[in-house]
């Protein structure tokens, strides 16, 4: 960190220990002040946004203890620079703590991440968002011809396609709340075996809270299944009331696989084939979805082999 902005960062002056963190895909320029604190310096180009996400954070702080202590916020001027300060999550990522669990503490800690993160979902979208549905409308319509650019087998790229244009009804007077939209275990911190909280805010949207489960069978599977699982049962306790839970989640898996191999065709050859991978494990889970259920969910009643989209 050059001294200039070192200087002009309060926290940094009295700092005993200063350690930079690289890990995961953000631009930030990330470090841990005391293994207390973290601060986030980027671009004041993101001012608007980033502004809203660390104030977001701070509302969110009064639904659950289990996410960063939003602490500060300011704008370098003259390096055209901007920073928060966040509280520090110490622990494990879940991508390096599952896999060492035992599969039913595994399956515990999607329980209990998952229901943090339906506590966040309390948050409603401010006043003037657009309705959920037209705008994720518009988004999948532009995922739709990013695929037809693919170069993908032409039955998976109508299947796909045809599934989300009928769709798209389920998406209709839907809840319009906090997302967290980037809810898998690298984003979640265990310490001492269990659960201590989610962190990375910086792709926050507003919109149907369910879309928050879209990653679980795409991302989430490939580290615990149990997890996996874990995390769709606990969130169902909270939205047992919710009819339509399935045919949202398969329909959310469905525009994830294919607004992330249009990702992936932008990171280059070795991402996209591992994406594609990962998007034909998605298709065959839920038998290119003619059934809703994943076939990798199962539960003690043994209800995975249920469920088909109507």
């Amino acid at each position: 960190m050059e001294s200039q902005i070192r200087e002009k960062i309060s926290i940094l002056k009295d700092a005993k220990s200063v350690r930079r963190l690289h890990k995961g895909f953000s631009d930030d320029q990330k470090y841990v002040i005391d293994e207390e604190w973290l601060l986030r310096v980027f671009s004041s180009r993101e001012d608007e946004r980033r502004k809203t996400e660390f104030d977001t954070i701070r509302r969110l702080s009064t639904l659950s203890d289990r996410i960063p202590e939003a602490v500060r916020y300011d704008v370098l001027q003259d390096e055209g620079l901007s920073f928060m300060v966040l509280g520090f999550v110490a622990g494990e990522d879940g991508e390096a703590a599952l896999p060492k669990m035992l599969e039913k503490d595994q399956y515990l800690a999607g329980v209990e991440a998952s229901k943090e993160l339906a506590k966040l979902h309390q948050l409603p979208a401010p006043q003037e968002t657009e309705p959920w549905y037209e705008v994720k409308k518009q988004k999948n319509s532009r995922y739709i011809e990013g695929l037809r650019e693919l170069d993908i087998e032409p039955a998976m790229a109508q299947t796909l396609s045809t599934y989300l244009c009928e769709h798209e009804h389920l998406m209709k007077d839907r809840p319009n709340r906090f997302q967290h939209d980037d809810f898998l275990p690298s984003n979640l911190i265990f310490k001492d075996g269990r659960f201590a909280g989610l962190i990375d805010f910086q792709r926050m949207d507003w919109g149907d809270p369910l879309h928050d489960l879209q990653k679980l069978g795409f991302f989430s599977k490939q580290v615990s299944v149990p997890f996996s699982r874990g995390a769709i049962d606990g969130y169902r306790e909270h939205v047992s009331s919710d009819e339509k839970f399935w045919r949202l989640y398969a329909y959310y898996s469905a525009v994830h696989v294919v607004s992330s191999l249009v990702w992936a065709k932008k990171e280059g050859p070795d991402v996209y084939d591992q994406v594609y991978g990962y998007a034909l494990e998605v298709m065959d889970d839920h038998d290119s979805f003619t059934r809703e259920i994943p076939k990798w969910y199962r539960t003690s009643g043994g209800i995975a082999d249920a469920g088909h989209p109507s």
